[in-house]
């Protein structure tokens, strides 16, 4: 006769391990950045010719550049788009953050930092000459200044979550709020016959979540053991709620950063792919 046996049952005070563990891809994609980086930036002070964004090797750096920057899209198009494209979302993410730094150098070889250092202004003319170059580059360092810091909320974010996952005995948001309407069923279930004191008391606790700034109510002596359990049930329910608050609040933090990222990061391909095919264009027709 077959004997069922239960799962194990992971103890109260085990530590979960939330971390992301390291990728390979980390370091392939960090290598074949600065590779292109190092080579671009050997041809650049190999070079004889001027180094104006006009002048061949540097308007084929842009290029280059403009390259990296498609693939940086990749990353979008795989989480949101074309989730059959192969590998892992966090493996393109890698692309998306090396690549992305690497090309904003790239540009400042492709231009000689001129836009920064030499001409630094900002007027129409400055900002329309040359198909846009200037306007590409700054939406092209805007961009990028927008994703570092939406990487390090991102893992600021994570940092909240699995110390509250570690914290409150429950885990992630989804599980928090299943175990908070778990234990509001059961406020329900011990305040149903209850005298009325017992019903308003338990039912202001549940709306505020403030168990310690209320009084006792004055209670029929049988209703004394379940209004203790009652107490009780609602301390952790406010506990949870507290917890639930700080994960929902490190996600709409993610979130309004990518109502921002986002949109900028259309703008700022449009004007880049503009910029790029002017200038290959130019480059092809060898003027």
């Amino acid at each position: 006769m077959a004997i069922a046996r239960k799962p194990p049952v992971e103890p109260r005070n085990a530590r979960r391990i939330w971390r992301t563990p390291g990728s390979l891809f980390n370091w392939l994609f960090l290598a074949a950045s600065l590779v292109t980086l190092g080579v671009v930036a050997l041809l650049a002070r190999l070079t004889s010719a001027m180094p104006f964004p006009s002048n061949d090797p540097f308007r084929a750096f842009g290029i280059v550049a403009f390259v990296m920057i498609l693939l940086v899209t990749a990353y979008t198009l795989r989480r949101r788009f074309i989730r059959r494209l192969p590998g892992k979302v966090q493996n393109w993410l890698w692309l998306h953050i090396w690549f992305g730094v690497v090309s904003v150098v790239i540009v400042g070889i492709h231009e000689n930092w001129q836009s920064l250092t030499q001409e630094f202004s900002f007027t129409l003319d400055r900002f329309t000459e040359a198909a846009f170059g200037t306007t590409a580059l700054y939406a092209l360092i805007l961009l990028v200044l927008t994703g570092i810091i939406g990487r390090l909320l991102d893992i600021w974010q994570a940092r909240v979550i699995a110390a509250e996952a570690d914290s409150n005995g429950a885990g992630i948001e989804r599980a928090v709020a299943e175990h908070l309407l778990e234990l509001t069923l059961t406020i329900e279930r011990l305040s149903a016959g209850k005298s009325a004191p017992f019903k308003n008391y338990c039912h202001t606790a549940l709306n505020s979540g403030q168990i310690a700034l209320l009084s006792s109510p004055n209670l029929p002596p049988y209703e004394s053991a379940d209004f203790q359990r009652a107490r009780a049930v609602l301390n952790e329910h406010a506990r949870l709620a507290s917890s639930l608050r700080r994960q929902q609040r490190a996600h709409l933090v993610i979130r309004a950063w990518r109502y921002v990222h986002i949109p900028l990061a259309c703008a700022a391909l449009l004007v880049i792919g503009y910029h790029a095919i002017f200038e290959l264009i130019q480059l092809l027709t060898g003027q």
